[in-house]
């Protein structure tokens, strides 16, 4: 969108920015509160997550301030998308841990987790059938298609308009809305990716994760791009979990 410099201040503007600004956060707040209220372990979790995501995502319809997903943006969008899978897992993967032990334990030890800084991660609580309680066989395939549902889709939209559409350009001024998404803000780049980088376990990944969402946003100029990387990498980290029982990943 184009950046309209020093615009005035009118009753019609401030109305509209105080929309944007809640349509922007409140369902990734909501998320937060619904994700502490209903806990772990409960594969309902997600069901109620979901729903309730994707009526708020409705219900507030940030994307109302941007323009329609541009089809070239797409392949880069998945490029970006596979690559922070790579990252995300690449240092914990079975084959890098048995190529470079040491440089693996380095990683998990003080680059994951900064509740437990210098200590491997913790083994993964299992329910009385043995198996984890994302797994399908304890969900059954519904449920674990839901979760995949909001782990893809709905949280990647929620945070994408939350960090990138909102956080990145509030930060550069205000109406937000009116920033261009365009621009590159190297200070304020490294500063949402920090932000963003807290909110997960993998704070390392999630750090260069936001460097690369904020970069793929700029290059394109499309809030869309960086939803559809972030969903292909959430939706690839479901199917890794899956199939190897790395469930802290998800």
């Amino acid at each position: 969108m184009s950046e309209q410099t020093k615009p005035e201040w009118t009753p019609e503007l401030d109305k509209e920015n105080s929309a944007a600004v809640w349509a922007h956060t409140v369902p990734f707040l909501a998320w937060l509160l619904m994700m502490s209220l209903l806990g772990d372990p409960s594969g309902m979790r997600y069901l109620w997550q979901t729903v309730g995501g994707l009526i708020l995502l409705f219900a507030f319809r940030p994307w109302r301030w941007y323009e329609r997903p541009k089809l070239k943006s797409l392949p880069l969008a998945l490029a970006v998308g596979v690559l922070v899978f790579v990252f995300w897992v690449g240092l914990e993967s079975q084959f890098f841990k048995n190529t470079f032990p040491g440089i693996s334990a380095f990683y998990e030890k003080y680059l994951v987790d900064l509740i437990h800084f210098g200590n491997m991660r913790e083994p993964l609580e299992l329910g009385e059938n043995g198996f984890h309680h994302y797994d399908p066989r304890t969900t059954g395939w519904p449920l674990f298609w839901v979760h995949m549902l909001g782990t893809t889709l709905v949280i990647g939209a929620i945070e994408e308009f939350m960090f990138r559409g909102f956080v990145y350009r509030w930060m550069q001024g205000s109406p937000f809305f009116r920033k261009d998404i365009g621009r590159m803000d190297v200070k304020m780049c490294i500063l949402v990716s920090v932000i963003f980088a807290l909110e997960h376990n993998e704070w390392i990944m999630g750090f260069l994760c936001g460097l690369f969402y904020t970069w793929l946003m700029v290059r394109t100029r499309d809030i869309w791009a960086p939803i559809w990387a972030h969903a292909l990498t959430n939706g690839l980290l479901g199917w890794y979990a899956v199939k190897t029982g790395a469930y802290w990943f998800w």
